[in-house]
């Protein structure tokens, strides 16, 4: 009652406010709800407040007038390719089998044979010796045809024997399957294989063609750099309807390859992929010509890769580019047409990729790369995102569940989720709590008892973190249990600074850094608030309080409870955060964030009087308050996606809990000018979902579904390679030197980079860990479930 009295003479008028800004979000939370919830067992020395009095209402955003609706879209979920590198098949073809009973789909073909399956093992069938390689396969009536530059081989799968017939005076170039027969591309012109029999042209013919395409009226053929039009049926000693060298302004450089009945990104009888630009052209019958466009998207700085080895046509209208450095397509993706590049390691074995085969008659038909290391696939389901975040849950609690710890778990062998072990981490706290408020979310959505058990058993991981340490105030970065352990350090980790626990069951971590601290406070309100049952509530109150009440007593540092001392990143004392260089041009604006917001959330939930005192005291003596509001301004700061991320937790805590509507005015001025200056530019789920939550009117909901649909499902942590493209142009914001978003304003979506949480900036293009690390992905289910539970997206 004590504290309720003060609150309401100290802040009169607040609470109506604050009534008035909330309202129900259309999941299953009422306001009502979470006004019991949030008042509660607000004492410290267990005295049960009336939860009919009136109590201090944490802030609630406005319900979304237009909010985003979680309707089916295309995923993609790579082979996993790089788990077969041992095996180095080097692939130059793949055929279209379909309808064979002899050869597999799609059939593997390398320089020496091709790749038959039998009694469970593959094994190479080698139909040509040193010294030519064969160059080009395609399969008709149970027969495939294969080609060296001077040899046109036949295997007859029905008789399984081989035909080979050797050419002097003839070069080919490769093998395009038309309608109805296989074309012979040659140095001389097109030849043709039909009715088991071999037609080539005339040797005196000069067209030397290298790529063609069969469309519905003509045969479209090319050369290095004129593309020519066959009126079908096309015959053996057929001459061109029509021509064109293409040249000047309108040359494509040297021709690789060519597809046509394209729609995307316009209707294009004709893509020609050559070696410096995409072109589009049209064939008219009627005047006998080719009409040459350049759409925006094809122009220099937009093309993603270079170096085109192959190209087709893709099921939704668009096409597929092979090249030397992983292979690119056109999609339109809500009505924006943009480039999807598959790169390695996540969705090629091999950047060198020398051929493509999908089927472009069958909508999500699955599409497979020949590569320099072997076969690689895409197969692709339409899903909502709530049906995507299902495999991420199921991770979680399959491989990454350490007594209701989460992080990231590693690989014996790289790629190998079968080789899995748990892993324990500097920032065991940090990262659980993203998984802990996911699960909550989830829980108040979907009612779904899982969630609820799940989130359970991370919140007693959570206060295990305190409760381990043998004193009130500490939390340790991990702690493992030594019985019963299947960890990789079991017996006496030497990854850090441990000890053990005080009942000497536990190994304990220490040395936590500020980072750890306000992870804790991050997610400890909205678990309070909304999913903690009353024992739980109490025990989070005391978990709160002991931390926060730990700092003031320790001059607001935290101390090593072995040493004695601060520990290595615990300071968010005054004189660290006002005069230590560090501080006073780096971080002292997020720590007093930090320091602040643990205090806001005590009193919150104790109502004790040394909180505000201590808050009062900081911010008078020690201008925290304008130490947070100017936090963007530390000239160190800027690039530092930790202390954004840091930052971020505090203001997320700050503007909710914060009492004076004066001072919660404050803090959104420090909290927009991060988001202003950096944050909005990482296109980042977390990043717009904390904006929209905080009450800000601007927040993307179109941003944050993008993002999460480009989640990779595979959260390994593969090496990717993206600095070779050629759509990239520096990031708005400055972070690191390994930084750039595409030219058309967007960031590289995240299954095409790195795996990283929120502590790094979205503007990485290279790096990784080599597929020995498995990202658990709660990082990316805590912005769905968040915006879920609040309103901004619904189920259709």
């Amino acid at each position: 009652m004590k504290r309720l009295l003060s609150v309401l003479i100290i802040f009169s008028g607040l609470f109506i406010m604050a009534c008035s800004d909330s309202s129900t979000n259309g999941t299953d939370i009422s306001l009502s709800d979470l006004s019991s919830d949030a008042s509660a067992d607000i004492s410290p020395d267990d005295t049960q407040v009336n939860d009919t009095e009136p109590a201090f209402i944490p802030f609630m955003p406005k319900k979304p007038e237009n909010p985003y609706i979680d309707r089916p879209f295309i995923e993609e979920y790579n082979s996993n390719p790089s788990v077969y590198d041992e095996s180095q098949q080097e692939l130059i073809i793949l055929a279209d089998t379909s309808g064979s009973s002899y050869y597999p789909y799609p059939l593997k073909v390398s320089k020496k044979g091709f790749f038959i399956t039998e009694d469970g093992k593959e094994r190479l069938i080698e139909v040509i010796s040193e010294p030519e390689n064969l160059i080009s396969a395609a399969y008709i009536n149970e027969k495939l045809i294969m080609i060296t530059k001077s040899d046109i081989i036949i295997h007859d799968s029905k008789s399984n024997t081989l035909q080979k017939s050797h050419y002097d005076e003839i070069l080919f170039n490769s093998l395009v399957c038309g309608n109805n027969q296989i074309y012979i591309l040659t140095d001389k012109g097109i030849g043709t294989y039909d009715e088991d029999k071999i037609t080539l042209p005339d040797l005196s013919g000069n067209y030397n063609i290298k790529t063609a395409y069969e469309s519905e009226k003509f045969l479209f053929a090319a050369s290095e750099n004129r593309v020519y039009a066959f009126t079908r049926p096309f015959a053996v000693d057929s001459k061109p309807d029509f021509s064109v060298e293409l040249s000047g302004d309108k040359s494509a450089g040297i021709i690789a390859g060519i597809t046509g009945d394209i729609l995307l990104p316009e209707n294009c009888d004709l893509i020609v992929a050559g070696s410096e630009r995409l072109l589009c052209l049209n064939a008219d019958d009627v005047s006998k010509a080719f009409d040459i466009k350049t759409p925006e998207i094809f122009t220099l700085g937009r093309v993603p890769l270079a170096n085109p080895r192959y190209v087709t046509k893709m099921w939704d209208g668009g096409f597929v580019v092979a090249t030397d450095g992983g292979a690119y397509r056109i999609t339109d993706r809500d009505g924006f047409l943009e480039w999807r590049v598959y790169n390695y390691e996540r969705w090629v074995a091999s950047e060198d990729v020398r051929h493509i085969l999908v089927n472009p008659n069958k909508e999500l038909s699955t599409l497979y790369f020949a590569t320099a290391k072997g076969l690689s696939y895409v197969e692709f389901k339409r899903e909502t995102l709530e049906e995507k975040l299902k495999l991420f849950v199921e991770r979680i609690m399959t491989r990454h569940d350490r007594d209701g710890a989460v992080a990231d778990s590693h690989l014996i062998k790289r790629g190998d989720l079968s080789t899995n072990i748990p892993w324990d981490s500097d920032n065991d706290g940090s990262w659980t709590s993203y998984w802990l408020l996911a699960e909550c979310f989830r829980y108040k959505v979907t009612n779904d008892p899982i969630a609820k058990a799940n989130f359970d058993k991370s919140l007693d991981a959570m206060l295990r973190l305190r409760d381990l340490t043998g004193t009130d105030y500490f939390v340790a970065r991990a702690v493992i249990r030594k019985e019963g352990c299947q960890l990789d350090d079991c017996d006496n980790p030497d990854d850090g600074k441990w000890y053990t626990s005080p009942d000497g069951k536990w190994w304990v971590k220490r040395d936590t850094s500020n980072d750890e601290v306000i992870a804790h406070i991050f997610m400890m309100g909205h678990a309070y608030d909304l999913c903690a049952d009353e024992s739980q509530k109490e025990r989070i109150r005391k978990h709160i309080a002991g931390i926060v009440g730990g700092l003031i007593d320790h001059g607001y540092q935290l101390i090593d409870p072995v040493t004695g001392k601060v520990t290595t990143y615990g300071q968010l004392d005054p004189k660290y955060v006002n005069e230590n260089p560090s501080g006073k041009y780096g971080d002292g604006g997020v720590r007093s964030a930090e320091m602040i917001a643990g205090l806001n959330l005590a009193y919150y939930m104790t109502g004790e009087q040394r909180f505000l005192d201590a808050k009062k005291f900081l911010m008078q003596k020690h201008h925290y308050d304008d130490n947070i509001e100017n936090l963007w301004d530390y000239p160190f700061h800027k690039g530092n996606s930790d202390g954004d991320e840091m930052g971020t937790e505090a203001f997320f805590v700050l503007l909710r809990y914060e009492m004076d509507p004066k001072l919660r005015e404050r803090w959104y001025n420090g909290w927009r000018k991060t988001y202003e200056n950096a944050l909005k530019y990482h296109q980042g789920a977390w990043w717009e979902m904390v904006n929209a939550v905080v009450g800000a009117d601007d927040y993307k909901t179109d941003v944050v579904a993008r993002w999460l649909r480009f989640a990779p499902v595979d959260m390994i942590r593969w090496n990717m390679h993206n600095s070779h493209r050629k759509d990239l142009i520096p990031p708005p914001v400055n972070y690191y030197k390994d930084a750039a978003i595409r030219s058309d304003g967007h960031i590289i979506p995240y299954n095409e980079r790195r795996c990283d949480r929120w502590n790094t900036d979205q503007f990485r293009i290279d790096g990784g860990m080599g597929g020995f690390i498995e990202m658990d992905g709660a990082d990316v289910l805590a912005p769905y479930w968040m915006a879920r539970y609040y309103g901004f997206i619904v189920k259709e």
